[in-house]
């Protein structure tokens, strides 16, 4: 009897020594495919960013592309800009120089003149507006005398802006250029004599004669116009509004800006 429970005894010890066994075993196989399945996640995980990271990239070139595509085909040659040729000589090479041909007595250059405002705000330090005043009729030729000695005499930013609204919004009338140095006078301080002498003398008298080369060299033959460097006329007649002009300029801009080795 003793045997027996002796022998008992030791299956009972020897099977719990068993099932032990084969608990630490389950568990060491629970913690390794625990291990394995975390490192699975990890390597899911990075995979997935991975391949995020690859799709926003080419993403994004993708769009860079249809940008510039769609720019360019909103924007055509002989469509919707003309190109002069030959080119007009701008002599400068660190500046993409845009020229606005307008005239005082011109309604549609006074009207533009917010945008022309608005414009010279958004273009980049490499690029600058040469404003040329031109005389279509003989008429013209006091306020080409007056925008050149405004400039002279450092008046543009007072006075450029309210000459056009004395002309177009209080019905001023101007018809000589001693009645332009009344003006100033009263409305700036300036000294009448001394802006008379400048308005007529034979710096000015070659300034208004370089207009007018460059307004043919450029073929302008309507206010108000822009020309970019000398080589691109936007073609008003095929756009839609005034800030079509403004942003087609600024196209040409940074085009030319390319072309010269100046856009950042």
């Amino acid at each position: 009897m003793k045997k027996i429970t002796l022998i008992l005894s030791f299956m009972l010890i020897w099977g719990c020594s068993q099932a032990e066994d084969q608990n630490d075993a389950k568990e060491a196989v629970k913690a390794e495919v625990k291990e394995q399945v975390e490192t699975a996640k990890e390597m899911a995980s990075e995979v997935a960013e991975t391949a995020e990271e690859a799709v926003v990239e080419a993403t994004s070139e993708v769009v860079d592309v249809v940008k510039q595509e769609v720019k360019e085909a909103k924007f055509q040659p002989g469509i919707h800009y003309g190109v002069i040729n030959p080119a007009y000589e701008t002599n400068k090479d660190d500046q993409v120089i845009i020229y606005e041909f307008f005239g005082y007595p011109c309604p549609h250059c006074a009207t533009f003149e917010p945008y022309m405002k608005k414009l010279e705000t958004e273009l980049p330090e490499h690029a600058k507006v040469v404003r040329v005043p031109v005389v279509f009729y003989p008429q013209w030729k006091p306020f080409a005398q007056a925008y050149y000695t405004f400039e002279a005499m450092g008046m543009v930013d007072q006075a450029h802006e309210a000459m056009f609204n004395a002309l177009h919004q209080h019905k001023k009338q101007f018809r000589t250029i001693e009645e332009i140095a009344v003006w100033a006078a009263s409305s700036f301080g300036t000294d009448k004599e001394k802006f008379l002498s400048t308005a007529k003398s034979f710096m000015i008298d070659g300034q208004i004669r370089k207009g007018m080369q460059m307004m043919q060299a450029m073929g302008v033959s309507s206010t108000p116009t822009l020309v970019t460097n000398g080589k691109y006329v936007p073609n008003s007649k095929t756009l839609k509004s005034r800030n079509d002009l403004l942003e087609i300029t600024k196209y040409l801009v940074d085009m030319e800006a390319e072309d010269m080795g100046l856009a950042k």
